[in-house]
């Protein structure tokens, strides 16, 4: 074997090291990694396939990332051929690379990943949303973290219609944002770490995020969701959006256009007009009512029982911003569903109706008018029944009697004592699961001085609302018996944060 070989080969360690001491080889390891390169550059461009055929990306993983990066930056791989081989070697790495080598190197392994979604288009796009969304869940299995790769993933994902591929990493629940600070005093390597602890600008597996790259990406979430008919999902992801905390007051033109289709996607999902999040500021919610009032409109002609008065406030909204928008499908698509919800809420009322009265008290918002016979009922009932947002059946009486439609229980109810078992042990898993996240996420508030500011001011904003009560109740309590430091004071020798 080339004595070369040995040098990429030393690294990891015999399995019981610590991980300081592991941390510690894993920096000498590089040094002579990146001293093998500049000494051998030559042997290392014409020996490449031999070389990362040799070495095992899952098991050698800090070596062969930085072959890659050289190669990456050589001048003598820019051919086609050698762009072909050099995606096939990046693709192996990322899809079974060791997690625990590549936090001792989280700069190489950003500024590779980047060259698998960039302009440069070492991948097809189908191709580069699936390899880095494997990636970042390898790197976090949680994903709970969001980073700057995702941000730009999911831009790449739907402006290029692949949208499928990057679901798994899109729904995920973030519960953390990378800020720089926020290393840890322990070993990068230690697999115990929660992901802010190793994921941050720090340790340069991300970059630092803007509050507009945070909405992008959740806003470019809600567009993917819609396009999968995900409604759950998309609502979640635009509130996200809707309820984002600003600076001053402020209320962005992409919180707006997220609470267009807030709106929109609500009706479908819920078949009524969603009502605003408390955590909503108030400053969003006063432009919130002026500029997305026509789509408010809209939303509550939903509740009409004539089909016309939609049909009329979709006239409105469809000549001055549905187009602009980009939401004419979607609100047609809310048209669409409005009879549907119709059927859907005559369970409150009903048992069993028949399809002839069905016809008789529903309208479509596509037409204005009841569907034209009761075989159209009869279709629509059942491709409701068959996509699952209608528990009923259509029951045919032998004697040839109007058929009608039976509801159902709803597949929540009258579960077996082994179903509700399981769902009690599978809620019981996700609380264990999110354990360590609380865990992770107190430690790191009671030592996180912004969040200490945020705290002793809402306490000052309690008591002085609690004395303002007592005074107008007539509590009879003197001005000197409850009194109440200045908020800067109280706040002395912490960083002044604007929410």
């Amino acid at each position: 074997m080339d004595a070369r070989l040995t040098v990429l080969t030393a690294f990891p360690p015999a399995a019981g090291i610590g991980n300081e001491d592991y941390y510690k080889e894993s920096q000498q390891h590089a040094k002579r990694v990146r001293e093998l390169i500049r000494d051998n550059a030559q042997w290392i461009r014409e020996s490449a396939d031999d070389i990362l055929k040799h070495v095992n990306p899952a098991v050698y993983s800090l070596s062969y990332l930085m072959i890659l990066e050289y190669l990456l930056e050589s001048a003598g791989w820019t051919s086609q051929q050698a762009h072909e081989s050099l995606a096939s070697y990046m693709a192996e790495f990322f899809l079974q690379f060791d997690a625990r080598q590549i936090r001792c190197k989280g700069s190489t392994w950003s500024d590779v990943l980047k060259e698998a979604y960039n302009e440069r288009g070492l991948f097809p796009a189908s191709v580069a949303v699936e390899v880095v969304t494997a990636a970042l869940l390898r790197l976090d299995p949680s994903g709970s973290i969001l980073t700057s790769h995702h941000c730009n993933l999911v831009e790449l994902a739907y402006s290029t219609g692949n949208v499928g591929a990057i679901l798994p990493l899109i729904q995920k629940p973030i519960i953390y944002m990378p800020a720089k600070g926020m290393s840890t005093a322990q070993p990068l390597c230690d697999m115990s770490l929660p992901p802010p602890a190793y994921i941050n600008p720090d340790s340069q597996l991300t970059d630092a995020l803007t509050s507009s790259a945070v909405l992008q990406y959740d806003f470019l979430c809600g567009l993917c969701f819609i396009e999968r008919r995900m409604w759950q999902q998309a609502f979640d992801a635009f509130e996200r959006c809707v309820t984002y905390p600003t600076r001053d007051g402020g209320c962005s033109k992409v919180m707006t256009e997220a609470y267009n289709k807030w709106i929109l996607v609500g009706l479908l999902l819920t078949g009524k007009p969603p009502t605003l999040p408390e955590t909503t500021s108030q400053a969003a919610k006063k432009i919130f009512a002026t500029q997305g009032k026509p789509y408010k409109l809209f939303a509550q002609a939903f509740k009409s029982d004539t089909a016309g008065d939609l049909v009329r406030e979709f006239e409105v909204i469809n000549s001055e911003l549905l187009p602009n928008e980009g939401n004419v499908e979607l609100a047609k698509l809310v048209l669409a569903h409005y009879q549907r919800w119709q059927i859907i809420n005559l369970r409150n009322v009903y048992t069993n109706i028949s399809l002839d009265k069905i016809r008789e008290r529903t309208q479509s918002a596509e037409t204005g008018a009841p569907l034209p016979t009761v075989e159209a009922v009869d279709q629509l009932v059942q491709s409701m029944i068959s996509d699952g947002s209608l528990q009923g059946a259509i029951e045919r009486p032998a004697d040839g009697s109007p058929a009608y439609l039976t509801f159902l229980s709803a597949p929540s109810q009258g579960m077996s004592e082994v179903e509700f078992s399981s769902k009690v042990n599978k809620v019981a898993q996700g609380i264990k699961a999110l354990e360590p996240i609380i865990e992770a996420t107190n430690k790191r508030l009671a030592s996180n001085r912004e969040y200490i500011s945020h705290t002793v001011k809402r306490q000052v904003d309690a008591a002085r609302e609690h004395k303002l009560g007592l005074q107008s109740a007539g509590g009879g309590f003197e001005e000197s018996s409850f009194h109440i430091e200045e908020e800067e004071d109280l706040m002395s020798g912490l960083p002044t944060h604007t929410h």
